[in-house]
């Protein structure tokens, strides 16, 4: 087994990843009888299976080179079909954090031109040597470029602590092929220091996982962490800008740097002291000083370990902190002025107040939230008696106020029985569905001017995305058979779920 197989089936056993892409994949190529073996058309799943079977039934040095065309078919068409899956998910992660961090529609890629070229990949793809092939390889190409390119300019306007909050509080928690995917994304664009922010964010998470008290644990020791990042960058197609044999030295004092950051970290005797040294700031502008550097595998698996260990051992001095007694000290002096260094240092969020309230300390956290409620309860600790008193009525303000309600009724009355040429408004009208997947999944619809108006029934929700694509493509051209331009689905709350037009469909989660 490879390192890569290694890592995914690690992975399994943290209970982190549960079915990799590559199986999925497998799985549809068995159902479909894409890899036969032999004369019972089963399918290997190894080289080792494969020269087992091979030994059994004694095949014949012409039939060799016929099973490894095979094998290289379906590397082809398995890396064809993860390329587009990774940009499906880093595309998903992107829109989610532009609908709930950036407040704004997403500008959701169509792709609908690389699924028909995936289609059309796969199915010229038993013949690599044929000029359809080429031409479907060419094409696939191109349009995963223009996706990708795309991603890559909306995701410039996202920033490292935006992808930091999303994948953090997602639930459910995103998963590791989703983290593999945004990896792989930003290991392949253009270097910025926002994408080598992000991409060390990832890969941090991808490696480590959650242990009490907001710490964190690394899965593999480094020399295991080397493995499998040179395999995922071998996986994921990337060049290797900084090998070990021609940068020994310079990667050697980097991966020194970030231990001795560890060691500093470890032996400071106080909060204050880290702060008091400026060393989560000098973390950061080191992190940046490494520019393409950072990518190297001896280099990136030091920084996440000093991400890991350096997180951990704020949280333990938060906790010394608040054992002392010293929580209101630390935080008046400090407040929430280092957040942000400290969790770019650290490569998680970390807020310093929250840490230092802990959880039982929920009173205090609303009296923080809430300076002038805290201090109203302090000034009036013994609640004095209110006496009660005669409240006048100003006549001439009751006066104004009747006058103003008789004006308002008569303005009601006389729009209500304006006749048609008062407004341009029109009424909407019910019309209604065809039989099938439109009446199934709504419940019932109105047209009004060039929409056609429908309201979801409970089962859209159910549907998959592309399921809720095509019943939108379906209601578009109903649409268009009864003179109308636009579809918008409504949910019971009266949220647009689905819109589509001539030119696209969109599906929005509300």
């Amino acid at each position: 087994m490879n390192v890569f197989a290694d890592l995914i089936e690690e992975l399994k056993e943290e209970n982190l990843l549960e079915e990799t892409i590559i199986e999925l994949k497998r799985k549809a190529a068995e159902a479909n009888g894409i890899i036969p073996n032999g004369s019972n058309g089963t399918v290997k799943p190894d080289a080792d299976t494969l020269q087992a079977n091979e030994s059994d039934s004694g095949p014949s040095a012409e039939q060799k080179p016929e099973n490894e065309t095979v094998d290289e078919v379906e590397f082809y068409r398995r890396r064809a079909m993860e390329e587009v899956s990774s940009l499906q998910m880093v595309e998903h992660v992107i829109s989610g954090i532009e609908r709930e961090h950036m407040k704004m529609n997403p500008a959701v890629y169509d792709d609908l031109a690389i699924k028909k070229a995936l289609h059309r990949f796969l199915q010229v793809s038993a013949d690599i040597s044929s000029p359809e092939y080429s031409a479907a390889e060419y094409s696939l190409m191109h349009e995963a470029e223009s996706w990708f390119a795309a991603l890559a300019r909306r995701d410039s306007n996202i920033s490292v602590a935006n992808l930091r909050r999303y994948c953090e509080n997602s639930r459910p928690v995103l998963s590791s092929q989703a983290l593999m995917a945004l990896g792989r994304f930003y290991r392949n664009s253009p270097f910025t220091e926002a994408v080598r922010g992000k991409f060390d964010f990832v890969m941090t998470r991808l490696f480590s996982r959650e242990v009490e008290g907001e710490r964190r644990k690394l899965l593999f020791s480094r020399p295991e962490m080397i493995g499998h990042i040179r395999t995922l960058y071998a996986n994921w197609s990337s060049l290797s800008l900084y090998p070990r044999e021609e940068h020994s030295e310079g990667i050697g004092a980097v991966v020194g740097r970030f231990d001795a950051f560890v060691k500093e970290a470890e032996a400071a005797e106080g909060f204050d002291s880290l702060i008091e040294s400026d060393f989560f700031n000098r973390l950061r502008l080191f992190k940046e000083e490494t520019a393409e550097m950072f990518f190297a595998s001896e280099v990136l698996a030091a920084a996440m370990e000093c991400n890991v260990r350096v997180g951990n051992r704020f949280v333990d001095l938060l906790e010394a902190e608040r054992e002392n007694d010293n929580v209101e000290k630390i935080e008046e002096k400090y407040g929430y002025s280092y957040d942000t260094i400290i969790s770019n240092a650290a490569s998680k969020t970390l807020f310093l107040v929250e840490l230092l309230k802990g959880e039982k300390d929920v009173e205090r956290e609303e009296t923080v939230q809430q300076p002038e409620a805290r201090k109203i309860t302090l000034d009036f600790e013994s609640a004095p008696v209110v006496q009660k008193r005669k409240v006048g009525v100003n006549k001439w303000l009751l006066a104004a106020t009747i006058i103003v309600a008789l004006i308002s009724i008569g303005i009601y009355f006389w729009s209500s029985n304006a006749g048609p040429e008062a407004s341009g408004v029109q009424e909407a009208k019910n019309i209604e569905l065809p039989a099938g997947n439109l009446q199934k999944h709504i419940r019932f619809a109105r047209r009004s001017d060039e929409t056609l108006y429908g309201m979801a029934q409970p089962t859209w929700s159910a549907l998959s995305e592309d399921e809720q694509r095509q019943l939108l493509g379906e209601a578009f051209a109903f649409a268009q058979s009864v003179g109308l331009k636009r579809v918008n689905i409504l949910n019971e709350k009266g949220r647009t779920i689905g819109y589509a037009t001539k030119d696209k469909a969109e599906v929005f989660r509300p």
